[in-house]
């Protein structure tokens, strides 16, 4: 697995760990919709195939996504 597959993993790893947490799952959805949207207009996507899609194809708002998980302490450094 590459860098981004192996981010990928992580953020879908987590988001499924804090599913039931309302206000937690809240703010993925936010940024999901906020930076997925670009790689999945249709929202039928799975999420982790949807992370990697975006990393691949629009690098800058993946790495924006992952900061702004970072920046909210959903995803270790």
């Amino acid at each position: 697995m590459g860098e981004i597959e192996n981010i990928a993993m992580k953020i879908c790893n987590i988001y499924e760990d804090f599913y039931f947490d309302k206000e937690k799952r809240e703010i993925f959805d936010d940024l999901f919709n906020r930076y997925l949207s670009a790689v999945d207009l249709h929202e039928t996507t799975d999420v982790y195939d949807a992370i990697v899609s975006l990393g691949l194809r629009h690098r800058f708002e993946f790495d924006q996504l992952v900061k702004a998980l970072k920046d909210q302490s959903l995803l270790p450094e």
